[in-house]
C-alpha cells in the first residue's frame, strides 16, 4: 500500500474491522495490484508488492479459504461511498442502479463442476458465445463532473452471482437487502423493462424502496374507481384499464402534459412529457400498488414513446425522466469493471467467483472518485495526441500508474563512490 496516493490508503484502512489481519494484508494486496495494474494477468501477481517472506498462496486464501462476509462489505463500501458523496448530509432521495451483465469467459465448459455456476448449456433465443459467469450488480447514481452543467454518473457497489433457481428481479431484491441503505431518505432503483416485474415491486415496496423502470408497450394499467354509493357493500378495488401505449388515445384528459429538453439523437431536443396516477394490479393480495405512469414522446422524430413506470408518487414526473436518462451510467461501469478484470478470474471455485467482483467494486469507486473530482489527487497527464480525455476510469489508471510507478519497473538508482568520482576526475 505504500505505492499507492495516501487518500486512497485512508480509505482501504477502513475495510480493516471486516476482516482479520492476516485477511486485510491480502486484501491491500491485491488491490494495490488491481489499481496499478498487476492483477489483470493473475490475481497471484500482486504478491509482486508484498515482503519475500510472504506467501503468494495467502492470496489464493483470500478467495477461498478465509472468513469474509460479502454483505458487509458491501455495506460498508455503500457507508464510504455516500460519506465522500454528501459529506453535508444525505439528500432527501437517493437513487440506485440496477442490471445484470455477462462476463465471458472462453473454455468455462473445460473446467470441472463449473456448471454450478456458469450457463454452459444453450438456451434459446440467447447466443452461444456467451458463456461465462452472469452478475448482478448494483450501483450509486449521483451527478458529478468537471463541467458548468452536472452530469450523470456511478458506482457499483454491490454484485451477487446469477445462479440457477434464482431470478434476476429476486436478486435485485436481495442486493437492496444486503446493502443495509440508510432509513432516513427515500430509495428509488431505477431499472429497464427486463428487471422491472412485480417480485422486484413486490420486495421492495416491503423495504420500503421505490422502483423507476420502463414498461413494456403492452402493460394494463389501471384507474382509480369512481365513487361509489354508500349503500354498496364491496366498493370496487379498480377503475377503467387500458394498455400503455393506448392511454393518449384512449384517456386523454387523464393525462398532464409537461414539457423539458432532453439530448436525443446528439442534438438537445424539445420533447413532451405526459404523466397519469395509476393502480397496479397483482402485486399485493386484495388490494393495489398505486403508482405513476409517464409517456415521453419526441415531436418531428418517428421514435417510439418511453412508457415509464415511478412508485415514488412525490417525484417529479420530468425530473423522472431526467434520472431515467442516467440508467445508462451503469453500462459504461459494465465496460470499466470488464477492463479492470471481471472476466479474468481463473479460480474454480464458487465462493471466489462470488468475492472477485466485490473487490473490483472497491477498486471501481477509487479510481471513478478520481475521476469525477471526489477525491483529489494530482495526478500526471498523459498527453495523449490520439486521445484527449483525461478524466475517464481507464485514463486515470494509467494517470495513477505513471504516478505510482511500482519499485519491481523501476530502475536502481546509482550513486557513485568517492573513489571512482577522483578516477573519473
Amino acid at each position: 500500500m505504500n505505492s499507492l496516493p495516501l487518500v486512497l490508503t485512508t480509505i482501504l484502512q477502513t475495510f480493516q474491522p471486516l476482516m482479520r489481519a492476516e485477511v486485510f494484508t491480502s486484501f491491500c494486496y491485491l488491490l494495490t495490484g488491481v489499481l496499478i495494474g498487476e492483477v489483470k494477468a493473475g490475481t497471484v501477481r500482486a504478491s509482486v508488492f508484498a515482503p519475500a517472506d510472504y506467501w503468494p498462496q495467502r492470496l489464493s486464501d483470500l478467495f477461498c479459504r478465509y472468513k469474509l462476509s460479502g454483505q458487509a462489505l458491501m455495506a460498508h463500501l455503500v457507508v464510504v461511498v455516500l460519506a465522500y458523496l454528501y459529506p453535508q448530509g444525505l439528500p432527501e432521495r437517493l437513487f440506485w442502479l440496477a442490471d445484470a451483465t455477462y462476463t465471458e469467459k472462453p473454455y468455462a465448459q473445460h473446467i470441472a463442476s463449473v456448471d454450478w455456476f456458469h450457463r454452459l448449456r444453450y438456451v434459446a433465443g440467447r447466443a452461444q458465445n456467451l458463456k461465462g459467469h452472469c452478475y448482478v450488480f448494483a450501483a450509486h447514481l449521483y451527478t458529478g463532473g468537471e463541467t458548468k452543467s452536472p452530469q450523470w454518473a456511478s458506482v457499483l457497489v454491490g454484485a451477487l452471482l446469477y445462479v440457477k433457481g434464482r431470478s434476476i428481479p429476486t436478486l435485485v431484491g436481495a442486493l437492496a437487502q444486503h446493502l443495509r441503505l440508510p432509513p432516513t431518505v427515500r430509495h428509488v432503483w431505477v431499472t429497464d423493462s427486463g428487471i422491472l416485474s412485480r417480485p422486484l415491486l413486490r420486495t421492495l415496496g416491503a423495504l420500503g424502496h421505490f422502483a423507476l423502470g420502463r414498461l413494456r408497450c403492452n402493460q394494463r394499467v389501471y384507474f382509480a374507481p369512481h365513487r361509489c354509493s354508500p349503500r354498496q357493500r364491496r366498493p370496487p378495488v379498480f377503475g377503467p384499464s387500458g394498455r400503455v401505449d393506448q392511454l393518449l388515445s384512449r384517456y386523454p384528459q387523464r393525462l398532464r402534459q409537461h414539457q423539458t429538453v432532453l439530448r436525443v439523437r446528439g442534438r438537445d431536443r424539445t420533447v413532451h412529457v405526459y404523466d397519469a396516477a395509476i393502480l397496479l394490479r397483482g402485486v399485493w393480495p386484495h388490494r393495489a400498488l398505486p403508482a405513476r405512469v409517464v409517456i415521453v414522446t419526441v415531436p418531428g422524430l418517428s421514435l417510439a414513446p418511453w412508457y415509464l413506470l415511478c412508485t415514488d408518487l412525490t417525484l417529479d414526473p420530468v425530473a423522472a425522466v431526467h434520472t431515467y436518462v442516467g440508467r445508462f451510467q451503469i453500462e459504461v461501469n459494465f465496460d470499466e469493471v470488464k477492463e479492470l478484470g471481471l472476466g479474468h478470474y481463473q479460480g474454480r471455485s464458487g465462493q471466489g467467483v462470488r468475492r472477485w467482483p466485490l473487490f473490483l467494486c472497491v477498486a471501481h469507486v477509487l479510481l471513478k472518485f478520481l475521476a469525477t473530482g471526489v477525491l483529489s489527487v494530482p495526478l500526471p497527464d498523459l498527453n495523449w495526441s490520439w486521445y484527449s480525455r483525461e478524466n475517464t476510469v481507464g485514463q486515470v489508471r494509467r494517470r495513477l500508474i505513471d504516478l505510482c510507478r511500482p519499485r519491481i519497473s523501476r530502475d536502481k538508482p546509482y550513486t557513485i563512490s568517492e573513489q571512482e568520482f577522483a578516477n573519473a576526475a
